[in-house]
């Protein structure tokens, strides 16, 4: 674990503004600076860094954080990644960054170097392969399109890594998945004869490759690096590395299901492809997508074997769905997979394709209803049953109830009917948290976002401003237990210790209030106006308290103080 004393330190020896600007070019307007938004597409600036709050903000999509969360969000870096990259610029050292051994370290990193030597040897054995070459133009495959993805070869025989590739021991090449040993012990290479395909993560780290038969009668067509230390399937995906620029510009990313497909459509144009890596795309892998873009389109071919694949993809994807995520499927004509098609036709005609592609919703009900005429209540009860399961792993609010909608209108159902057949729907305490927060500000939400964005203005005493149990009553003195806990108190070392307390929507709502504050205002003095307003209604509550407990006393029975007090009441009145 890495120190949360640590973490303030490194946000405030970094400049948020000068890690954004090495990304995206930003320009100044007035007291912060402004860009095109790198996470949505848009032609007029909404996305907004603070140079002095420490923190961005945009207007379009929400997108909002410290220097870290930019990283994890624009890189795809994972938390102790973003901290590493900017504790190394900064001249840091991360105290306590592995809880793992010195050994495993030494050995992850040796899988790695293996990794990289065999890309390299696969790399060289392509240039001097005229059957690869030969090959690969067939495919209308350009020199440069090979060259930026990485393309090799790896030649006929049984042990050529071993023989290449300098300091390298068997074991090393075994857990790399590179090799492995047959039934008398004899090690072999795991590729062979193949055209390689480099697995590369989000580091631009080999971490496996993916081969490809060049002779038609050898099975199987694909074969892929087994699991290892340096690689999951379920969470990895072909080409993200090289698709990332295009899936910000085109605002969507294209899962196909081969390597081939990803690079073909990249050589004709088509660079915001990925591929899954023999296996169903997970609910990992969508998470992943989704720092990149918000619409996810399922390419697959147009048989047997790619609806199945589409109905896996689509339940697997369940659990990640949000209100923000446009899942969508395109099935792809008899006979072709992406690799065939856009050599057969225009990037126009595809990308047409694309446009029209099915919705989540749509290709749902599509699937469920293709052998399913509904002609009959026990069909229709059919369709009931096997929705239910679907229903119940969606967490998306809004994209659940209108898919109840849709259900119900082609049974013939009203929302009563709905209501007793899956069940009302119940709130749970988030969803409460969540309405609260997005209802109008309080006194104490404003006095809360003032306190954010004025920092050293922050005072101890008015915690007593904040006593009750409602949650921006929480966030008052999270804000003010936190500020006393820094040194130098910023914006956003303040928002990184609330992230771990505090819901991911409340943080969401936060942002984007503070987001959309009016700078002109004078912070310090909104901050003492409320403060005494604050004070007041809690002085007038009190008086109202006491008052309450002084009506059932006799007048004789009262102490000098209490007549004094309600002398007093009287004379406000």
């Amino acid at each position: 674990m890495i120190p949360e004393s640590f973490i303030q330190e490194l946000l405030n020896r970094v400049d948020v503004v000068e890690v954004v600007d090495k990304k995206v070019q930003l320009k100044k307007a007035g007291a912060n600076f402004v860009a095109c938004c790198p996470f949505h597409k848009e032609k007029t600036p909404s996305f907004s860094v603070s140079p002095s709050k420490q923190f961005y903000h945009c207007f379009g999509c929400g997108a909002h954080g410290s220097a870290i969360s930019f990283l994890i969000e624009y890189d795809g870096m994972t938390f102790v990644e973003a901290v590493n990259e900017l504790a190394n610029a900064a001249g840091l050292k991360v105290p306590n960054e592995q809880t793992i051994n010195p050994k495993a370290v030494k050995e992850h990193q040796k899988l790695e170097q293996v990794m990289q030597s065999a890309n390299i040897f696969f790399q060289k054995q392509l240039r001097q392969s005229k059957k690869a070459i030969d090959y690969l133009k067939a495919r209308g495959l350009t020199g440069e399109i090979a060259k930026e993805f990485g393309i090799g070869y790896a030649p006929e025989g049984w042990a050529n890594l071993e023989k290449h590739i300098p300091n390298c021991d068997t074991s090393d090449l075994i857990n790399a998945g590179l090799a492995q040993k047959n039934e008398q012990g004899k090690l072999y290479d795991r590729f062979r004869d193949r055209i390689i395909f480099p697995i590369i993560n989000e580091k631009k780290e080999v971490i496996g490759f993916g081969g490809r038969v060049i002779n038609p009668e050898d099975t199987p067509k694909y074969y892929n690096s087994p699991e290892t230390p340096l690689f999951q399937k379920s969470y990895e995906l072909y080409g993200l590395i090289n698709a990332r620029k295009a899936i910000r510009e085109k605002n969507y990313v294209l899962v196909v299901e081969g390597y081939m497909d990803v690079v073909a459509l990249a050589q004709h144009g088509v660079k915001n492809a990925v591929a899954t890596l023999g296996t169903a795309t997970t609910q990992f892998h969508i998470k992943k997508l989704m720092r990149y873009t918000q619409e996810v389109v399922f390419c697959f071919d147009g048989d047997h074997a790619g609806k199945e694949a589409a109905w896996r993809a689509l339940n697997n994807a369940l659990e990640a769905l949000n209100d923000n995520l446009n899942l969508k499927f395109l099935f792809l004509p008899n006979n072709h997979d992406p690799d065939s098609y856009i050599r057969e036709h225009p990037k126009e005609n595809f990308e047409e394709m694309v446009e029209a592609s099915l919705p989540f919703s749509e290709y749902l009900i599509k699937y469920l209803t293709q052998n399913n005429d509904l002609s009959s209540q026990e069909k229709k009860v059919k369709l009931l049953n096997e929705v239910e399961p679907i229903l119940k792993k969606i967490n998306a609010s809004k994209l659940k109830l209108l898919l109840r909608k849709k259900i119900a209108t082609l049974l013939e159902l009203n929302s009563q009917d709905m209501n007793q057949i899956f069940g009302a729907a119940t709130s749970n305490k988030a969803s409460v948290q969540k309405n609260i927060f997005l209802a109008n500000r309080s006194q104490k939400r404003k006095f809360c976002l003032l306190m954010l964005l004025e920092p050293s203005s922050i005072r101890q005493e008015d915690s007593i401003l904040f006593d009750s149990d409602s949650l921006d009553d929480e966030l008052g003195r999270a804000i003010i237990g936190i500020a006393k806990d820094l040194g130098e108190k910023r914006t956003a070392n303040i928002m990184f210790g609330l992230e771990s307390r505090f819901d991911k929507n409340v943080i969401s709502e936060i942002n984007h209030q503070l987001g959309s504050f009016d700078m002109n205002l004078d912070l310090k003095e909104e901050l003492a106006a409320l403060s005494l307003n604050l004070q007041q209604k809690g002085s007038s509550k009190t008086n109202l308290s006491k008052l309450n407990l002084l009506k059932g006393k006799s007048i004789s029975s009262l102490s000098a103080e209490e007549r004094n007090f309600l002398q007093n009441m009287r004379k406000k009145k």
